[in-house]
């Protein structure tokens, strides 16, 4: 009775999966049960035609019919075990197969986990084929490799910058000192080198966009994180960029404060790429709000505008390295497709999350959550 009682709990279970066709588990255990359904019923047939034959002679020496209900009883009990014989191999089949696949189920969760971030991570695999840990083993050795070439790039990257800095600066500093003193030169002089400062200023920027996404990835640097209310740094912020922007800036802060771990001249430079980013893609006229709020143990931050809006097969890209929506927009949005780099790696340095909620025509909103603290 237990056993028929725990057949059934199991058939029960495997009734609740969803079944997927194209799914490993599920072929194998339908080939698995194929394979016993035919041997068995082979098996069957010929225990069948045996023990008519055993019948028919014990009738012509015995005279006990193939009709004899004690005859059909042990049949029909024949039958029975039979349906219950493949009832449990298509269990244990299921259970095996399952059991056998659960190696590539780890690694798929492992890989979800730990390839975003590029990062090597030894997964427990023991008693597992040595088909799976070789997989394991060759997929690990080409995360190691990745992570390497990307410190390698971002090594390069800040120390580009670092070497381009000084001389452009001094070739920044010289045109604009030329263009103080242009009162001499003919228009298309003045032109000329108000093109050459526009573009050398932009480069500065780019540089220094290049520096600040290289520190914001280093775990070398670290955060120098404090308690913050939250309230305080966005009304400050708001007021800073109302006063440098020229942009009217809605404020929306609860009554009560809202903590939060955190290192202040990064929190500022968060809300600086995504008050500028805010400002550069909608009209001037346009206001640009700033909510805060507090859920499920987050402090939550938007930045919200009626700009023109982002589509939403774009949507999954643009917080990656100069990427941009449209590329046309570049020289007039003055962009160099980093800030929003920039903005994620430091919010998830700071054990949060970033994300954007946007549609074409109606304007965007970005969110980043925080830990909060005293929740």
């Amino acid at each position: 009775m237990n056993l028929l009682t725990l057949l059934k709990r199991q058939l029960a279970q495997v009734a609740q999966v969803r079944i997927n066709p194209s799914s490993l588990q599920f072929r194998l255990t339908v080939g698995i049960i194929i394979i016993f359904i035919v041997a068995y019923s082979g098996f069957n047939i010929w225990l069948d035609w045996e023990v008519k034959k055993f019948f028919m002679i014990t009738y012509q020496e015995h005279g006990i019919s193939f009709d004899d209900p004690n005859l059909s009883v042990l049949m029909q009990n024949v039958r029975t075990v039979s349906i219950l014989v493949v009832a449990i191999t298509t269990t244990i089949a299921n259970l095996l197969v399952k059991r056998s696949l659960l190696p590539l189920h780890q690694m798929n969760q492992w890989a979800t986990t730990y390839a975003q971030e590029l990062s090597p991570y030894q997964p427990r695999l023991t008693g597992s084929l040595s088909e799976v840990k070789a997989i394991a083993k060759t997929w690990n050795d080409l995360l190691i490799r990745l992570t390497d070439v990307r410190e390698q790039q971002r090594q390069f990257t800040n120390d580009l910058a670092h070497e381009l800095r000084s001389p452009l600066s001094m070739v920044y500093a010289y045109l604009q000192r030329t263009w103080q003193r242009s009162h001499n030169l003919s228009d298309a002089q003045k032109e000329a080198l108000a093109m050459a400062v526009a573009d050398a200023e932009r480069m500065n920027q780019i540089l220094q966009d290049l520096l600040d996404l290289a520190r914001a990835g280093s775990i070398a640097m670290p955060l120098q994180t404090e308690q913050l209310i939250l309230n305080d740094v966005i009304a400050d912020m708001a007021q800073m960029s109302e006063k440098f922007a020229g942009r009217e800036i809605s404020l929306e802060v609860p009554a009560f404060p809202i903590k939060a771990q955190a290192d202040r001249t990064q929190l500022m430079q968060i809300l600086n790429h995504l008050i500028d980013n805010a400002v550069k893609h909608s009209d001037i006229d346009e206001t640009i709000t700033l909510q805060l709020t507090q859920a499920d143990g987050w402090a939550v931050i938007q930045v919200i505008d009626r700009g023109c809006g982002i589509p939403l097969a774009e949507q999954s890209r643009i917080f990656e390295p100069f990427y941009r929506v449209d590329t046309s927009r570049t020289r007039t949005t003055g962009g160099t497709g980093l800030g929003l780099s920039i903005v994620k790696r430091l919010v998830e340095r700071m054990g949060g999350q970033v994300g954007v909620r946007s549609e074409p025509g109606y304007g965007s909103t970005f969110i980043f959550k925080l830990p909060a603290i005293g929740t």
